[in-house]
Protein backbone atom coordinates (compact mmCIF):
# COMPACT_ATOMS: atom_id res chain seq x y z
CA UNK A 1 0.00 0.00 0.00
CA UNK A 2 0.71 3.49 -0.33
CA UNK A 3 3.30 5.61 2.04
CA UNK A 4 0.68 8.08 1.84
CA UNK A 5 -2.87 9.30 0.23
CA UNK A 6 -3.36 9.10 -3.44
CA UNK A 7 -2.94 12.55 -5.41
CA UNK A 8 -6.48 12.47 -5.92
CA UNK A 9 -7.19 12.17 -2.13
CA UNK A 10 -4.51 14.65 -1.22
CA UNK A 11 -6.22 17.27 -3.74
CA UNK A 12 -9.39 16.27 -2.16
CA UNK A 13 -8.12 16.94 1.48
CA UNK A 14 -6.76 20.34 -0.14
CA UNK A 15 -9.84 21.52 -1.11
CA UNK A 16 -11.69 20.85 1.77
CA UNK A 17 -8.73 22.30 4.22
CA UNK A 18 -9.40 25.73 2.36
CA UNK A 19 -13.43 25.12 2.88
CA UNK A 20 -13.41 24.24 5.85
CA UNK A 21 -10.76 24.65 8.35
CA UNK A 22 -10.55 28.19 9.05
CA UNK A 23 -8.46 30.52 12.08
CA UNK A 24 -9.79 30.39 15.49
CA UNK A 25 -12.49 32.88 16.24
CA UNK A 26 -10.86 36.53 17.24
CA UNK A 27 -10.98 36.93 21.18
CA UNK A 28 -11.58 39.55 23.18
CA UNK A 29 -8.18 41.68 24.05
CA UNK A 30 -8.95 40.83 27.57
CA UNK A 31 -8.44 37.59 27.44
CA UNK A 32 -4.47 36.65 27.12
CA UNK A 33 -3.59 34.68 24.17
CA UNK A 34 -2.78 31.04 25.06
CA UNK A 35 1.06 32.59 23.35
CA UNK A 36 1.51 34.25 26.77
CA UNK A 37 1.01 31.66 29.19
CA UNK A 38 3.10 29.06 31.43
CA UNK A 39 2.72 25.23 30.32
CA UNK A 40 3.07 24.05 33.29
CA UNK A 41 -0.63 23.44 33.65
CA UNK A 42 -0.21 21.00 30.77
CA UNK A 43 2.60 19.78 31.91
CA UNK A 44 0.85 18.45 35.39
CA UNK A 45 -2.01 17.06 33.28
CA UNK A 46 0.17 14.77 31.36
CA UNK A 47 2.40 14.02 34.53
CA UNK A 48 -0.85 12.91 36.12
CA UNK A 49 -2.12 10.65 33.02
CA UNK A 50 1.24 9.01 33.02
CA UNK A 51 1.04 8.12 36.46
CA UNK A 52 -2.68 6.59 36.08
CA UNK A 53 -1.52 4.75 32.85
CA UNK A 54 0.80 3.18 34.85
CA UNK A 55 -1.15 2.62 37.39
CA UNK A 56 -3.96 0.96 35.93
CA UNK A 57 -1.77 -1.27 33.79
CA UNK A 58 -2.95 -0.39 29.99
CA UNK A 59 -1.54 -1.84 27.31
CA UNK A 60 0.90 0.11 25.32
CA UNK A 61 -1.43 0.79 22.32
CA UNK A 62 -4.33 1.22 24.73
CA UNK A 63 -1.64 3.99 26.14
CA UNK A 64 -0.78 5.83 23.25
CA UNK A 65 -4.98 6.05 22.39
CA UNK A 66 -5.00 7.96 25.65
CA UNK A 67 -2.05 9.78 24.81
CA UNK A 68 -3.11 10.96 21.67
CA UNK A 69 -6.93 12.21 23.23
CA UNK A 70 -4.87 14.04 25.73
CA UNK A 71 -3.01 16.25 23.44
CA UNK A 72 -5.82 17.12 20.95
CA UNK A 73 -8.08 17.61 23.54
CA UNK A 74 -5.54 20.12 24.91
CA UNK A 75 -4.82 21.76 21.35
CA UNK A 76 -8.43 22.09 21.15
CA UNK A 77 -9.10 23.94 24.43
CA UNK A 78 -6.43 26.24 23.79
CA UNK A 79 -6.40 26.83 20.04
CA UNK A 80 -8.68 29.58 19.91
CA UNK A 81 -6.53 31.85 22.01
CA UNK A 82 -3.49 30.96 19.50
CA UNK A 83 -3.45 33.87 17.25
CA UNK A 84 -4.30 32.30 13.21
CA UNK A 85 -4.52 28.71 14.73
CA UNK A 86 -6.44 26.21 13.29
CA UNK A 87 -9.01 23.13 14.68
CA UNK A 88 -8.11 19.80 14.01
CA UNK A 89 -11.69 19.53 13.34
CA UNK A 90 -12.23 17.77 10.05
CA UNK A 91 -8.45 17.20 9.67
CA UNK A 92 -8.64 14.17 11.79
CA UNK A 93 -10.39 10.99 11.07
CA UNK A 94 -14.09 12.28 11.77
CA UNK A 95 -13.19 14.71 14.54
CA UNK A 96 -16.66 17.03 14.26
CA UNK A 97 -16.50 20.45 15.01
CA UNK A 98 -15.75 22.06 18.33
CA UNK A 99 -18.21 24.55 20.32
CA UNK A 100 -16.88 28.06 19.67
CA UNK A 101 -16.58 30.45 22.20
CA UNK A 102 -18.60 33.06 23.04
CA UNK A 103 -18.23 36.57 20.69
CA UNK A 104 -16.25 39.16 23.20
CA UNK A 105 -16.49 37.02 26.17
CA UNK A 106 -13.28 37.20 28.22
CA UNK A 107 -11.29 33.41 28.73
CA UNK A 108 -8.37 32.21 30.61
CA UNK A 109 -6.59 29.79 28.63
CA UNK A 110 -4.99 28.05 30.84
CA UNK A 111 -8.45 27.12 32.48
CA UNK A 112 -9.95 25.65 29.72
CA UNK A 113 -7.39 23.49 29.22
CA UNK A 114 -7.51 22.46 33.12
CA UNK A 115 -11.43 21.50 32.44
CA UNK A 116 -11.11 20.19 29.17
CA UNK A 117 -8.39 17.41 30.70
CA UNK A 118 -9.98 16.68 33.72
CA UNK A 119 -13.20 16.29 32.10
CA UNK A 120 -11.40 14.22 29.41
CA UNK A 121 -9.53 11.96 31.68
CA UNK A 122 -12.62 11.23 34.37
CA UNK A 123 -14.34 9.75 30.85
CA UNK A 124 -11.34 7.85 30.04
CA UNK A 125 -9.95 6.65 33.16
CA UNK A 126 -11.14 4.10 35.56
CA UNK A 127 -13.21 5.38 39.04
CA UNK A 128 -9.65 4.66 41.02
CA UNK A 129 -8.08 7.87 39.43
CA UNK A 130 -11.22 10.22 40.10
CA UNK A 131 -9.75 11.79 43.23
CA UNK A 132 -6.24 12.53 41.91
CA UNK A 133 -8.15 13.81 38.54
CA UNK A 134 -10.49 16.43 40.67
CA UNK A 135 -7.68 17.20 42.72
CA UNK A 136 -5.89 18.47 40.40
CA UNK A 137 -8.90 19.95 38.73
CA UNK A 138 -9.56 21.88 42.14
CA UNK A 139 -5.70 22.55 42.73
CA UNK A 140 -5.49 24.67 39.12
CA UNK A 141 -8.80 26.45 39.36
CA UNK A 142 -7.71 27.56 43.14
CA UNK A 143 -4.63 28.52 41.55
CA UNK A 144 -5.52 30.75 38.76
CA UNK A 145 -8.64 32.25 40.91
CA UNK A 146 -5.79 34.19 42.70
CA UNK A 147 -5.76 36.62 40.06
CA UNK A 148 -9.22 36.21 37.73
CA UNK A 149 -12.78 36.93 38.58
CA UNK A 150 -14.79 33.71 39.00
CA UNK A 151 -17.06 34.27 36.32
CA UNK A 152 -13.50 34.37 34.00
CA UNK A 153 -13.22 31.03 35.43
CA UNK A 154 -16.14 29.06 35.08
CA UNK A 155 -16.79 30.06 31.59
CA UNK A 156 -13.21 28.98 31.01
CA UNK A 157 -14.24 25.97 32.21
CA UNK A 158 -17.44 25.47 30.92
CA UNK A 159 -15.67 25.80 27.31
CA UNK A 160 -13.27 23.06 28.20
CA UNK A 161 -15.84 20.91 29.46
CA UNK A 162 -17.81 21.42 26.26
CA UNK A 163 -14.40 20.44 24.77
CA UNK A 164 -13.82 17.21 26.52
CA UNK A 165 -17.25 15.86 25.90
CA UNK A 166 -16.68 16.42 21.91
CA UNK A 167 -14.05 14.94 21.92
CA UNK A 168 -15.01 11.92 24.37
CA UNK A 169 -18.18 11.42 22.03
CA UNK A 170 -15.84 10.88 18.85
CA UNK A 171 -13.76 8.44 21.12
CA UNK A 172 -16.51 6.15 21.57
CA UNK A 173 -16.70 5.46 18.59
CA UNK A 174 -13.42 4.13 17.53
CA UNK A 175 -13.87 0.81 17.44
CA UNK A 176 -12.06 0.68 20.97
CA UNK A 177 -15.54 -1.15 23.03
CA UNK A 178 -16.12 -2.86 20.07
CA UNK A 179 -12.79 -4.85 19.90
CA UNK A 180 -12.54 -5.76 23.71
CA UNK A 181 -12.60 -9.20 24.64
CA UNK A 182 -13.09 -10.36 20.92
CA UNK A 183 -11.58 -14.02 20.36
CA UNK A 184 -8.38 -14.63 18.38
CA UNK A 185 -6.61 -17.72 17.04
CA UNK A 186 -3.50 -17.07 16.05
CA UNK A 187 -2.12 -18.27 12.76
CA UNK A 188 -0.83 -21.77 12.08
CA UNK A 189 0.53 -24.03 9.38
CA UNK A 190 3.81 -22.40 8.52
CA UNK A 191 7.52 -22.28 11.15
CA UNK A 192 7.74 -18.79 10.64
CA UNK A 193 4.26 -17.50 12.65
CA UNK A 194 4.27 -15.85 15.77
CA UNK A 195 3.97 -18.79 18.51
CA UNK A 196 3.20 -17.45 21.79
CA UNK A 197 5.34 -19.17 24.21
CA UNK A 198 4.74 -16.35 27.05
CA UNK A 199 1.19 -17.65 28.72
CA UNK A 200 -0.18 -14.51 28.66
CA UNK A 201 -2.73 -13.25 26.03
CA UNK A 202 -1.75 -12.21 22.69
CA UNK A 203 -1.62 -7.79 23.32
CA UNK A 204 -4.37 -6.15 21.28
CA UNK A 205 -4.41 -8.69 18.30
CA UNK A 206 -7.91 -6.52 16.52
CA UNK A 207 -5.68 -3.27 17.18
CA UNK A 208 -6.04 -2.68 13.54
CA UNK A 209 -9.14 -2.46 13.69
CA UNK A 210 -8.58 0.93 15.71
CA UNK A 211 -9.97 4.33 13.63
CA UNK A 212 -7.14 5.97 13.41
CA UNK A 213 -6.34 9.66 14.45
CA UNK A 214 -4.83 10.79 10.81
CA UNK A 215 -3.66 7.74 8.85
CA UNK A 216 -5.92 7.20 5.63
CA UNK A 217 -6.27 3.93 6.80
CA UNK A 218 -4.51 1.89 9.66
CA UNK A 219 -1.68 0.27 6.46
CA UNK A 220 -1.31 3.16 4.56
CA UNK A 221 2.66 3.68 6.34
CA UNK A 222 2.89 -0.35 6.87
CA UNK A 223 6.69 -1.37 5.58
CA UNK A 224 6.47 -5.33 4.85
CA UNK A 225 8.84 -7.90 5.87
CA UNK A 226 10.71 -8.45 2.81
CA UNK A 227 13.22 -11.12 4.46
CA UNK A 228 12.09 -14.76 3.28
CA UNK A 229 12.07 -17.47 6.59
CA UNK A 230 14.79 -19.86 6.59
CA UNK A 231 16.84 -22.40 8.45
CA UNK A 232 19.86 -22.22 6.26
CA UNK A 233 22.70 -21.14 8.48
CA UNK A 234 23.51 -18.66 5.45
CA UNK A 235 20.11 -17.05 5.22
CA UNK A 236 19.58 -13.28 6.05
CA UNK A 237 16.99 -14.79 8.59
CA UNK A 238 19.14 -17.39 9.99
CA UNK A 239 21.90 -14.60 10.39
CA UNK A 240 20.04 -11.91 11.27
CA UNK A 241 18.69 -14.46 14.36
CA UNK A 242 22.82 -15.16 15.32
CA UNK A 243 22.97 -11.00 15.65
CA UNK A 244 20.75 -11.55 18.39
CA UNK A 245 22.35 -14.26 20.02
CA UNK A 246 26.11 -12.74 19.61
CA UNK A 247 24.56 -9.17 20.78
CA UNK A 248 22.68 -10.79 23.69
CA UNK A 249 25.98 -12.92 24.77
CA UNK A 250 28.11 -9.79 24.40
CA UNK A 251 26.29 -6.71 26.22
CA UNK A 252 28.04 -4.56 27.42
CA UNK A 253 26.70 -2.56 31.34
CA UNK A 254 25.63 0.85 29.04
CA UNK A 255 23.77 -1.87 26.42
CA UNK A 256 22.46 -3.49 29.50
CA UNK A 257 21.52 -0.32 31.25
CA UNK A 258 19.82 1.21 27.56
CA UNK A 259 17.60 -2.41 26.98
CA UNK A 260 16.25 -1.61 31.06
CA UNK A 261 15.34 1.87 30.36
CA UNK A 262 13.35 1.43 27.06
CA UNK A 263 11.45 -1.66 28.87
CA UNK A 264 8.32 0.55 29.55
CA UNK A 265 6.54 -2.35 30.28
CA UNK A 266 2.69 -1.83 31.38
CA UNK A 267 1.99 -1.39 34.78
CA UNK A 268 6.04 -1.06 35.35
CA UNK A 269 6.07 2.39 33.33
CA UNK A 270 4.14 4.81 30.88
CA UNK A 271 4.75 2.24 28.36
CA UNK A 272 6.48 3.15 25.36
CA UNK A 273 4.30 6.34 23.78
CA UNK A 274 3.90 7.79 27.52
CA UNK A 275 7.98 7.45 27.43
CA UNK A 276 7.81 10.67 25.01
CA UNK A 277 5.43 12.58 26.76
CA UNK A 278 8.22 12.56 29.74
CA UNK A 279 10.18 14.07 26.96
CA UNK A 280 7.47 16.23 25.65
CA UNK A 281 7.32 17.70 29.00
CA UNK A 282 10.76 18.51 29.57
CA UNK A 283 11.15 20.11 26.05
CA UNK A 284 8.94 22.17 27.97
CA UNK A 285 11.26 23.98 29.95
CA UNK A 286 14.52 23.55 28.21
CA UNK A 287 12.68 25.30 24.78
CA UNK A 288 11.01 27.89 26.75
CA UNK A 289 7.36 26.71 25.15
CA UNK A 290 4.47 28.75 25.58
CA UNK A 291 1.01 27.51 26.28
CA UNK A 292 0.26 27.20 23.08
CA UNK A 293 3.47 26.36 21.15
CA UNK A 294 3.18 22.72 23.60
CA UNK A 295 -0.17 22.33 23.48
CA UNK A 296 0.50 21.91 19.29
CA UNK A 297 3.52 19.75 20.37
CA UNK A 298 1.30 18.22 22.42
CA UNK A 299 -1.49 17.22 20.29
CA UNK A 300 0.92 16.43 16.98
CA UNK A 301 2.67 14.28 19.03
CA UNK A 302 -0.30 12.41 20.55
CA UNK A 303 -2.08 11.48 16.92
CA UNK A 304 1.83 10.44 15.87
CA UNK A 305 1.95 8.55 18.78
CA UNK A 306 -1.54 6.76 18.56
CA UNK A 307 -1.55 6.11 14.79
CA UNK A 308 2.48 4.78 15.32
CA UNK A 309 0.64 2.06 17.49
CA UNK A 310 -2.38 1.31 15.11
CA UNK A 311 0.08 1.23 12.35
CA UNK A 312 2.51 -1.54 14.01
CA UNK A 313 0.00 -3.79 15.26
CA UNK A 314 -2.22 -3.77 11.97
CA UNK A 315 0.72 -5.26 10.79
CA UNK A 316 1.84 -7.27 13.47
CA UNK A 317 -1.08 -9.21 13.17
CA UNK A 318 -1.29 -9.34 9.35
CA UNK A 319 2.56 -11.08 9.46
CA UNK A 320 2.88 -12.74 12.64
CA UNK A 321 6.48 -13.43 12.71
CA UNK A 322 8.29 -15.57 15.56
CA UNK A 323 10.05 -14.06 18.22
CA UNK A 324 13.91 -14.42 18.41
CA UNK A 325 13.73 -16.65 21.51
CA UNK A 326 11.49 -19.20 19.85
CA UNK A 327 13.63 -19.46 16.48
CA UNK A 328 17.00 -19.71 18.13
CA UNK A 329 15.57 -22.44 20.37
CA UNK A 330 14.62 -23.96 17.95
CA UNK A 331 17.13 -23.76 15.41
CA UNK A 332 20.48 -22.61 17.28
CA UNK A 333 20.87 -23.04 20.94
CA UNK A 334 17.91 -24.62 23.25
CA UNK A 335 18.93 -23.17 26.24
CA UNK A 336 19.21 -19.38 24.91
CA UNK A 337 17.25 -16.75 26.40
CA UNK A 338 16.31 -13.01 26.09
CA UNK A 339 17.72 -10.36 28.39
CA UNK A 340 14.58 -8.81 28.35
CA UNK A 341 11.01 -10.81 28.61
CA UNK A 342 9.77 -11.95 25.25
CA UNK A 343 6.02 -9.86 25.04
CA UNK A 344 2.99 -11.79 24.31
CA UNK A 345 2.44 -10.51 20.28
CA UNK A 346 4.54 -11.15 17.21
CA UNK A 347 7.66 -9.81 16.61
CA UNK A 348 7.77 -7.33 12.94
CA UNK A 349 7.90 -4.66 13.21
CA UNK A 350 9.03 -3.02 16.32
CA UNK A 351 6.82 -1.11 17.70
CA UNK A 352 8.87 0.22 20.25
CA UNK A 353 10.63 1.32 16.88
CA UNK A 354 7.64 2.83 14.77
CA UNK A 355 6.29 4.71 18.05
CA UNK A 356 10.22 6.55 18.44
CA UNK A 357 10.31 7.35 14.82
CA UNK A 358 6.98 8.68 14.40
CA UNK A 359 7.67 11.01 17.72
CA UNK A 360 10.72 12.16 16.76
CA UNK A 361 9.91 13.09 13.00
CA UNK A 362 7.16 15.22 14.59
CA UNK A 363 9.42 16.66 17.42
CA UNK A 364 12.42 17.94 15.25
CA UNK A 365 10.64 19.22 12.37
CA UNK A 366 8.77 21.27 15.02
CA UNK A 367 11.85 22.23 17.08
CA UNK A 368 15.27 20.86 14.74
CA UNK A 369 18.01 19.32 16.57
CA UNK A 370 17.65 19.44 20.36
CA UNK A 371 20.63 18.30 22.59
CA UNK A 372 19.14 16.99 25.59
CA UNK A 373 19.35 15.59 29.13
CA UNK A 374 16.97 13.01 29.83
CA UNK A 375 15.92 13.08 33.33
CA UNK A 376 12.41 11.08 33.32
CA UNK A 377 14.56 7.71 33.87
CA UNK A 378 14.62 9.27 37.85
CA UNK A 379 11.10 7.56 37.73
CA UNK A 380 12.06 4.62 37.92
CA UNK A 381 15.83 4.45 39.66
CA UNK A 382 17.87 5.09 36.10
CA UNK A 383 20.64 7.74 35.73
CA UNK A 384 20.26 11.35 34.11
CA UNK A 385 21.16 10.21 29.84
CA UNK A 386 22.43 12.84 27.28
CA UNK A 387 21.45 12.67 23.80
CA UNK A 388 22.52 14.87 20.82
CA UNK A 389 19.45 15.37 19.18
CA UNK A 390 16.08 13.76 19.22
CA UNK A 391 16.73 11.33 16.49
CA UNK A 392 19.50 9.99 18.80
CA UNK A 393 16.80 9.37 21.11
CA UNK A 394 14.64 7.31 19.02
CA UNK A 395 17.30 5.37 17.76
CA UNK A 396 18.03 4.30 21.15
CA UNK A 397 14.67 3.29 21.70
CA UNK A 398 14.55 0.73 18.84
CA UNK A 399 18.15 -0.28 19.19
CA UNK A 400 17.71 -1.18 22.86
CA UNK A 401 14.65 -4.27 21.52
CA UNK A 402 17.89 -5.83 19.62
CA UNK A 403 20.07 -5.56 22.81
CA UNK A 404 17.07 -6.65 24.73
CA UNK A 405 16.95 -10.04 22.45
CA UNK A 406 13.29 -9.61 21.94
CA UNK A 407 13.81 -8.36 18.15
CA UNK A 408 15.60 -8.72 14.98
CA UNK A 409 17.25 -6.12 13.20
CA UNK A 410 14.89 -6.29 10.25
CA UNK A 411 12.14 -5.31 13.32
CA UNK A 412 14.02 -2.25 14.43
CA UNK A 413 14.92 -0.98 10.28
CA UNK A 414 11.48 -1.58 9.75
CA UNK A 415 9.61 0.01 12.09
CA UNK A 416 11.93 3.05 12.15
CA UNK A 417 11.04 3.60 8.18
CA UNK A 418 6.97 3.10 9.21
CA UNK A 419 6.96 5.07 12.30
CA UNK A 420 8.88 8.05 9.74
CA UNK A 421 6.28 7.89 7.62
CA UNK A 422 3.98 7.94 10.42
CA UNK A 423 5.12 11.11 11.29
CA UNK A 424 5.60 12.70 8.18
CA UNK A 425 1.87 12.08 7.42
CA UNK A 426 0.73 13.20 10.59
CA UNK A 427 2.77 16.81 9.63
CA UNK A 428 1.22 16.78 6.43
CA UNK A 429 -2.42 16.53 6.47
CA UNK A 430 -3.28 18.35 9.80
CA UNK A 431 -2.21 21.91 9.72
CA UNK A 432 -2.66 24.14 12.80
CA UNK A 433 -1.04 27.44 11.47
CA UNK A 434 -1.69 28.83 8.13
CA UNK A 435 0.89 28.03 5.23
CA UNK A 436 3.56 30.64 4.47
CA UNK A 437 3.95 32.08 1.33
CA UNK A 438 6.09 30.38 -1.11
CA UNK A 439 6.87 27.79 1.72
Amino acid sequence: MKAFKSTAWTLTLAVIFILVVSPAAAQNPASAPATEQSPGLAVQWMELLYRRIEAEKFSAPAAARLYAYAGITLYEAVHPGIPDSFSMSRQLNGLPNMPAIEPNAVYDWPTAANGALSTLLTGLLGTDSAGEIERLRQMQINDRARSLEAEVIERSLAFGDSIAQTVLAWAANDNYEATRGLPYEPKTGDPSYWINTTGAPPVEPHWGAIRPFALYTADSCAVPLKMPFSTDPNSTFYLQAMEVVNMGKNLTPEQKDIARRWVDTPGGSGTPAGHWVLVENQLTTLLDLDLGMASMMYGLTGVALGDAFISAWSLKYQQPLIRPVDYIRQYIDPTWTSFVETPAFPEYPSGHSVVSAAAAEVLSTMFGTVAFTDRSGRLHGYDDRSYTSIEALAYEASISRMYGGIHYRAGMEGGLRQGRCVGQNVLKFVRLRPIPQGE
